[in-house]
């Protein structure tokens, strides 16, 4: 196990920002002063500061010639934490990497480099995830552009491919990359897609796909491909006509059903639809709106949703652009809006569930002179907790977490102004 101290790599790379706020004890509660109402919007001057946070190892130095990107936090089947990133060098080599922590994110394993190359891609649009099957297999799924990087001859110039890659070691070893869809097509899009281990420990991709033919500047349709026996069986397709460029989102509910969140474009009216699978992802209910925002935009936000568990039910949010308070909402999985996040700079925001409640995080400059803060609500039972600002995240994005005890682990990147962010791995009590 590696054993970092962060002030030591902090004063060599120059940071512009401290990485790492002065801490309070581990256990040290949040007192929840008030409640909102449902459906009301919030002024951020309400908010409280919240310092209760510490650092933790992480399972490399952060190497001031490499750009790391999109961390994401998730456990294994016997409850390890789990945390992947891409990092990309000088030359462009970009590697999909793996870390394991067996104390609940304290310290972290040596790092594992899944895969190389020159084409991997990691984004909020398409985000690089790993997979924990109950059988212990580790599944990597992630863009991979390949030999067919540029598509002279095809629509839009662009190609890419949603490949997947095994370990049946514990991540010490891994297959090469193969495509998801079997389709012999090779030069068109597929994307935007998420990636999601079933009830029946089958793993589910969803994905946009170029549409054949198609004479638009870009038109995708919404895809599936599923594992039967741990091989992937041949796509299929689940809705014809979608917003074009917007992620998918997938939720195991608590009764155990796949549901699908995805952006619907109903001549140009881009909400956020829901279908939801009781069978393992072979049949699906029809396309229902979440909330009908009735955002009319002609052309993509490039904006998806997340969802998590909330009690026996789900919380769904997303990005509205709708003149009547414009911003991130975040409804039950129902329909029923809980509250809006009308503030211009509020984005990327993740849910972690936690035992008690379920946790909004997100990134938003506290005022104008400063740079962005992760902040986060609580949700329980409906009722929305005050706005909490983390201290010491200036300069912070693409947070995930990911809830361990009575702690939440963050990961997420810092700023930097030379565009070679670093990673920051800390723990929050909520």
């Amino acid at each position: 196990m590696i054993r970092l101290i962060f002030t030591i790599p902090l004063v060599f790379l120059g940071l512009l920002v401290s990485m790492f706020s002065t801490t309070e004890p581990e256990n040290s509660d949040m007192t929840v002063c008030s409640y909102l109402p449902q459906n009301k919007s919030f002024n951020k001057s309400n908010a409280r500061e919240y310092s209760s946070q510490t650092a933790t190892d992480i399972p490399f130095e952060n190497d001031p010639n490499k750009t790391y990107t999109m961390p994401l936090l998730a456990k294994t089947a016997n409850a390890e934490v789990m945390l992947s990133w891409t990092e990309k060098d000088d030359q462009g080599l970009v590697s999909f990497c793996l870390a394991f922590s067996k104390d609940q994110g304290k310290t972290f394993s040596d790092k594992k480099v899944i895969f190389s190359g020159n084409g991997i891609g990691n984004s909020r649009m398409m985000r690089a995830k790993v997979l924990s099957k109950k059988n212990g297999t580790l599944v990597a799924i992630f863009s991979n552009r390949g030999e067919n990087a540029l598509n002279t001859s095809g629509r839009g110039g662009r190609s890419s491919n949603i490949v997947f890659c095994e370990s049946k070691d514990g991540g010490n070893t891994w297959t090469k990359p193969a495509n998801v869809d079997s389709d012999p097509k090779q030069a068109i899009v597929r994307g935007f897609f998420d990636a999601i281990v079933m009830s029946n420990d089958e793993i589910a991709v969803a994905y946009l796909k170029d549409v054949a033919n198609s004479t638009k500047h870009e038109e995708r349709d919404l895809r599936l491909v599923t594992s039967k026996d741990g091989v992937f069986q041949p796509e299929r397709l689940i809705d014809p006509v979608v917003c074009d460029c917007c992620p998918i989102n997938f939720l195991i509910d608590a009764s155990g059903a796949l549901n699908v969140f995805y952006r619907d474009n109903n001549d140009n009216i881009r909400d956020i639809a829901r279908m939801t699978s009781k069978d393992n992802g072979q049949t699906f209910s029809k396309p229902e709106i979440v909330f009908n925002d009735k955002w009319e935009i002609n052309g993509c936000p490039h904006s998806g949703a997340v969802s998590t568990i909330n009690g026996k039910g789900g919380l769904v949010s997303w990005f509205s652009g709708t003149d009547n308070e414009m911003g991130i909402r975040v409804a039950t999985t129902e329909g029923k809006r809980l509250f809006v996040l009308d503030d211009a700079s509020a984005k990327n925001q993740y849910l972690v569930k936690t035992p008690t409640a379920s946790v909004l995080f997100w990134e938003q400059n506290k005022d104008e002179n400063n740079p962005s803060q992760i902040a986060f609500r609580k949700i329980a039972d409906n009722k929305v907790f005050e706005l909490v600002w983390i201290e010491g995240s200036a300069n912070s994005t693409n947070v995930t977490g990911l809830n361990v005890g009575n702690m939440v682990i963050i990961a997420n990147e810092i700023i930097q102004s030379n565009k070679r962010n670093k990673l920051k791995i800390s723990t929050v009590s909520i």
